[in-house]
């Protein structure tokens, strides 16, 4: 047990490292008790100095096999007093009774478990709720000429020119990178009458082999598909503030989100008024179209 006791308290002091690079954080050290007039051990230390005045916090681990209840809570109150600290922090990964958050509240004491995915006795397996965004687009293709002459078009694969030296590809194909590359919206809804190429007017060929100035534009027909589910988090170390329900970090890392996967298994969703929780991250994708 006591090797426990001390590796948690190793753990701690490696996640509030992280979370305060600048602060000085000492692992299992012994601070003068001001009422108790005897040496207070504390197992994680945080010190910071804010112009004149230097603050310290004092983290206290409990590795035991059941919540902390409002007794732990007021000893550590205590000790917290003790030392003259500007804050306490107890961490216990089983959590704390509902009778220990309300007196540590009062207390102003912060109850946190840690919340980190290395390979350890604590280790976590954390997801975040998530909304996928999906759009989809059906393209339609329109093309205006005054040009004098007979005209057939037989399809929009036809190359369009800026000038008859430089080419500009397929109506077809330039409009799928645009949408692929969302420089057309994406809103919900019909978009009009939209040009395809940066110009108002290119060149095509009428069909018998000279370039004609034509305007090409192409109209979207937009749909929304919404899913909910959760993303796995590959890499996290910090804290859940078990007051307030948080999660204190500054980074992680997610796992691959797959679309096919999201497409074919997570819960399809008419509008966010239907969410099943509030989702943390919302992720808006494109579904691509492709020529192959």
């Amino acid at each position: 047990m006591a090797k426990n006791y001390r590796e948690l308290e190793i753990l701690v002091a490696k996640i509030q490292k992280q979370l305060a690079p600048d602060a000085e954080v000492l692992h299992n050290v012994k601070l003068d008790g001001r009422l108790s007039r005897t040496r207070r051990q504390i197992d994680v230390l945080v010190r910071q100095r804010i112009g004149q005045y230097e603050m310290a916090i004092v983290l206290e681990c409990k590795d035991s096999a059941r919540p902390i209840d409002v007794k732990g809570v007021e000893e550590f109150s205590g000790l917290v007093k003790d030392v003259g600290a500007q804050k306490g922090v107890l961490v216990c990964p089983r959590g704390f009774t509902a009778a220990a958050k309300t007196r540590a509240s009062n207390l102003q004491i912060e109850l946190y478990s840690p919340v980190d995915t290395d390979p350890h006795k604590w280790r976590v397996t954390v997801t975040v709720p998530l909304v996928c965004d999906f759009r989809r687009a059906a393209m339609s293709f329109g093309l205006a000429s005054t040009a004098p002459g007979p005209f057939i078009l037989r399809d929009y694969n036809v190359p369009a020119f800026e000038t008859p030296e430089i080419p500009l590809g397929t109506p077809v194909e330039a409009a799928m990178s645009k949408w692929n590359e969302g420089r057309f919206p994406t809103e919900p809804g019909e978009h009009k009458g939209l040009p395809i190429f940066n110009k108002a007017e290119v060149l095509i060929d009428n069909g018998y082999g000279q370039l004609i100035p034509v305007a090409l534009t192409v109209s979207l027909l937009v749909e929304q598909h919404l899913f909910f589910g959760e993303l796995p988090i590959e890499k996290i170390s910090g804290f859940k503030d078990e007051l307030s329900g948080a999660i204190i970090t500054n980074a992680f890392t997610t796992g691959i989100l797959d679309s096919q996967e999201v497409w074919d298994h997570w819960s399809r969703i008419a509008s966010t008024d239907e969410l099943p929780r509030e989702p943390m991250i919302t992720m808006r994708g494109l579904i691509a179209f492709t020529t192959s």
